[in-house]
């Protein structure tokens, strides 16, 4: 005599409503990360801002804040601040997108109040 097979339950209520959720959650991924790969993206834009200044020494040391706005990576971001006739600069290997980093610039006389920061250029990773 054969054993009889039972059916097996329905899936539960639970089950299909966590099934969804969890397709829901997936294609919501998905989509960011399309929009992400093919939607318009900002050039980097990068801004220096002076931050603390300290004495080491004989020379003067000025912490620069350097910020990237944009939605790219900038590379070899050339950072040059002047006080009267004096320039110091410096390069940063990178700036990532939304990012931050920090230099320290180097000068012979105070710069507080007196420095001109600029960024003349960068390239792309």
């Amino acid at each position: 005599m054969a054993a009889r097979k039972k059916p097996l339950p329905a899936p539960a209520l639970l089950e299909w409503l966590m099934g969804g959720l969890g397709l829901l959650l997936v294609l919501a991924v998905l989509a960011i990360v399309a929009f992400e790969a093919v939607g318009p993206r900002e050039p980097p834009r990068i801004e220096a801002r002076l931050g603390e200044i300290r004495r080491s020494g004989s020379v003067w040391l000025a912490e620069i804040e350097v910020r990237n706005l944009g939605d790219e990576t900038a590379a070899g971001v050339e950072i040059e601040g002047r006080v009267g006739d004096r320039t110091a600069g410096a390069t940063l290997d990178y700036v990532p997108a939304h990012g931050r980093e920090r230099v320290t610039l180097s000068f012979d006389v105070d710069p507080r109040g007196a420095v001109d920061l600029s960024v003349p250029g960068w390239s792309e990773p």
